[in-house]
C-alpha cells in the first residue's frame, strides 16, 4: 500500500508552495539564532520571512495592527492544565510585559499580547523555569494536544488522558527534527470521558473513549479540521497503544503529506485522496500489526452542563467554572485564580470555549471577587470567538468585541433561565478559527454591501453540533454587523417562548426549527426586525405552524395568510376575491384594502398570498432581499 502513497505524493509534489520554499532556506538552529539576534538588535533587524514563518516556530506572531512592532506569544498548556505556580508566572509575565492582557484560546492555551522582541529571552526563561513552552504553537507543527478540562477528576472520566498526551508530546516538543517539518498544522486530542467537552471530533487525530469486549480504550478518528469532522478509521486501541500509533501516524504525514497547495495540505486531503479503507490498510502496514475493529463509542453525549458554575468531582470537591467573555482575561485575575487553587490544593483547567475551571474547591472556601466578576451567564458560558481584525491580519471584523456586544445585548433583551444553553461561535474571517460551523449559531466576518456602500458584516450559520459531529448550515449571508444582534434576538425569543425545561438550544433546534426550511427561519428573523423598524406591534412566530410540511412555497403561502389576518383581522385569501371588481379577473392590491399598512409591507404580503400561483413567491430567496 505504501506504493499507492508514493504515487499520490508524486502527483502532488510537482510544485512546492511559497511557505515550503521559505522553510527550506534555513535550519531551525539558524532560525533560533536569528530570533535571539533580533532580541539584541531590535525589531528592525528581523526579515519578512522571519515574521512570516520562522518566529512562528517559537509561537511568536507579528499581527497586531494597533501596536506596531509588538508580538503575540502563544503558550502551550498541555491538556489545558496549569498548576498554581505556572499560572502565577503567566500572570506576572502578563502584568510586566503585556499591559496585564491575556487571552484564553480554543486549544486550551494562553496568548500574551503586545510583547517587545527585546523581552522574549527573559519571557522564555521564566516559562522554562516552570515547565511551560511556546514552541511549535504556530505554522506547520504539532499543536497543543487537547483533552477534557476535567480529565482525571470528572465524575464521567473513565480513562485519565493526561499521562498519555504527556508521552505524545515528549517525542516531538522542542525537538529540532520535528520543528516546522509537517506539511501543515496538526491538531490532536485524547478524550477519556463520556462528555465531549473538548470538540474531540474536530481534530486531525482524535482518540475517543470507547469500550470493546469489556475493555476501555479509544476509537481512532482522523482528518478533522475547520468545517470537517474526523472520520472513523474503524480502529480500537488500548491506552498503552496510543503513543506508538500516534508516532507512526505523524511520521506518515510528515513523509507523504502534500506540500503544494496550502489550502489542501491537511491530513484530511491525504485521506480523501487515498480513501478511508486504503488509509486504514496503510496504518496497519506501517504499524506492522492488524488493528482491532472499533468498539462502542462512549464519548457521545452533549457537553457537561456548566451553566450553574460548578461541577462535583470524584473526590467530593467541586470544579468551579468561570465564564471569561470571549476569552479576554488578565494577568492579575490569573494570579488571583492561582492563589485560590494553591490554597485548596487544586489546579486551573482551561477549556476550548475560552473559559476555565478551578478544581478541588469546597463550598465554604469560596471567597474571591473572581466568582462574581466571571459568574455564569447563559450567552457567554459557551461562547467562542477568535482574535479578529484587532489582533489578526486575516480578520475582517473585530469579532471578540462584536461577540461580547451581542451577548450583553441579548442578556438584557431576552433573559434566559439558568437551565438554558446556547453556543455562539464567532470567526473573524473564513479561515474559521472560531469553529463557527460547529456552533448552535455561528458567525463568520465578511464585507457586506448595502445601497452601494460597503459595511462590516457576518454570515450566519445554524445547527452545528459537537455532540454528533454535525456541521451548521448557512442561514443568512452578508448581514450588516450592527443589525445581526436584532436578528439573533428573534431566534432567542422563539427559543425562550417554546423551549422545554432543561432543553438546550441544540436540542430545541432539532425538535423545533428542523421542522421548517432554512428560508422560513431566516424569514422569521428578518420579518420581525422589519416590523419593528416600521413600528408595527406584531411579532410573527413559527409556533403556530408546527405540523407544516417543509416546503417553501407552502410555508410562504401559509405564513402570508397568517400575517395578513393578524394585521387586518380579515381572511386574506377570501378578502382578495371579495374586493375583486365586477367583471375583472385581477384583485385589488392590499394597499387599497388596508391603507394603514405601509406599501412595501403590503406589496410583500400580497406576493405571498397572490391568488394566481404563477404570480406568488415560490422560495424565500425571492422574499428575503426585499425585507429591509
Amino acid at each position: 500500500m505504501l506504493e499507492l502513497l508514493e504515487k499520490v505524493k508524486a502527483n502532488r509534489s510537482k510544485k512546492l508552495n511559497k511557505i515550503e520554499k521559505i522553510k527550506s532556506t534555513i535550519s531551525f538552529s539558524e532560525a533560533k539564532e536569528r530570533l535571539f539576534e533580533g532580541a539584541k538588535r531590535g525589531y528592525d533587524y528581523l526579515k519578512d520571512e522571519d515574521k512570516a514563518v520562522f518566529l512562528k516556530y517559537f509561537g511568536l506572531f507579528d499581527k497586531n495592527k494597533f501596536t506596531p512592532k509588538r508580538f503575540m506569544l502563544r503558550v502551550r498548556v498541555l491538556g489545558g492544565k496549569v498548576s498554581a505556580k505556572q499560572a502565577e508566572v503567566l500572570g506576572k509575565i502578563s502584568k510586566e510585559f503585556c499591559n496585564d492582557s491575556l487571552d484564553l484560546t480554543t486549544r486550551m492555551q494562553v496568548e500574551l499580547r503586545n510583547i517587545r522582541i527585546e523581552d522574549i529571552p527573559e519571557i522564555f526563561k521564566r516559562l522554562d523555569e516552570v515547565g511551560l513552552s511556546s514552541m511549535q504553537t504556530g505554522i506547520d507543527n504539532l499543536r497543543n494536544i487537547v483533552t477534557d478540562p476535567l480529565d482525571g477528576v470528572g465524575m464521567d472520566n473513565l480513562i485519565e488522558s493526561f499521562p498519555i498526551i504527556k508521552e505524545m508530546e515528549r517525542f516531538f516538543l522542542d525537538k529540532e527534527e520535528w520543528i516546522g517539518v509537517l506539511p501543515r498544522k496538526f491538531n490532536s486530542g485524547v478524550c477519556g470521558s463520556i462528555a465531549n467537552r473538548t470538540n474531540i471530533y474536530g481534530q486531525d487525530a482524535a482518540f475517543v473513549l470507547a469500550q470493546k469486549d469489556g475493555i476501555f480504550g479509544f476509537n481512532v478518528y482522523l482528518g478533522g479540521k475547520v468545517g470537517k469532522v474526523a472520520k472513523s478509521m474503524d480502529i480500537f486501541l488500548k491506552p498503552n497503544e496510543v503513543v506508538s500509533f500516534f508516532k507512526n501516524l505523524i511520521e506518515l504525514y510528515r513523509d507523504f503529506g502534500f506540500r503544494d497547495n496550502r489550502n489542501k495540505n491537511r491530513l484530511y486531503f491525504l485521506i480523501e485522496e487515498i480513501g478511508v479503507k486504503n488509509f486504514r490498510d496503510i496504518l496497519e502496514e506501517i504499524n506492522q500489526k492488524s488493528f482491532e475493529k472499533e468498539g462502542i463509542v462512549l464519548t457521545k453525549i452533549d457537553y457537561f452542563d456548566n451553566n450553574f458554575g460548578k461541577v462535583l468531582l470524584k473526590d467530593g470537591t467541586f470544579a468551579h467554572h468561570l465564564t471569561i467573555k470571549g476569552g479576554i482575561f488578565s494577568g492579575s485575575d490569573l494570579i488571583e485564580a492561582a492563589k485560590i487553587v494553591k490554597d485548596n490544593g487544586g489546579d486551573i483547567r482551561f477549556s476550548i470555549e475560552q473559559n476555565l475551571y478551578l478544581t478541588s474547591l469546597k463550598e465554604e472556601q469560596i471567597d474571591s471577587y473572581l466568582f462574581k466578576k466571571y459568574s455564569s451567564l447563559v450567552y457567554f458560558n459557551n461562547l467562542v470567538a477568535c482574535a479578529g481584525s484587532n489582533e489578526c491580519a486575516f480578520g475582517v471584523i473585530p469579532n471578540k468585541s462584536d461577540a461580547i456586544e451581542m451577548g450583553e445585548f441579548l442578556e438584557k433583551e431576552v433573559k434566559l433561565p439558568n437551565d438554558a444553553k446556547v453556543r455562539f461561535h464567532w470567526s473573524g474571517c473564513v479561515k474559521g478559527c472560531g469553529i463557527h460551523e460547529w456552533g448552535d449559531i455561528g458567525f463568520v466576518g465578511v464585507k457586506s454591501k448595502k445601497d452601494s456602500k460597503t459595511f462590516l458584516g457576518v454570515d450566519i450559520f445554524l445547527g452545528g453540533s459537537f455532540k454528533d459531529s454535525k456541521e451548521a448550515n448557512s442561514l443568512l449571508k452578508g448581514v450588516i454587523l450592527e443589525e445581526a444582534k436584532y436578528l439573533i434576538k428573534e431566534l432567542m425569543v422563539e427559543y425562550k417562548l417554546n423551549r422545554k425545561e432543561n432543553e438546550s438550544f441544540e436540542e430545541f433546534n432539532k425538535r423545533y426549527f428542523q421542522k421548517f426550511s432554512k428560508g422560513a427561519i431566516a424569514f422569521l428573523m428578518k420579518f420581525n426586525y422589519f416590523l419593528k423598524k416600521l413600528n408595527i406591534d406584531y411579532r410573527f412566530s413559527l409556533n403556530n405552524f408546527k405540523d407544516m410540511a417543509k416546503i417553501e412555497e407552502f410555508e410562504i403561502f401559509t405564513f402570508g395568510n397568517e400575517i395578513y389576518y393578524k394585521l387586518t383581522s380579515t381572511k386574506a385569501y377570501l378578502d382578495i376575491y371579495n374586493f375583486m371588481p365586477v367583471g375583472s379577473t385581477k384583485p385589488q392590491p392590499l394597499i387599497k384594502i388596508t391603507p394603514t399598512i405601509p406599501k412595501n409591507l403590503s406589496d410583500l404580503i400580497y406576493k405571498m398570498v397572490h391568488p394566481n400561483e404563477k404570480e406568488r413567491f415560490k422560495v424565500f430567496s425571492e422574499i428575503l432581499p426585499l425585507i429591509d
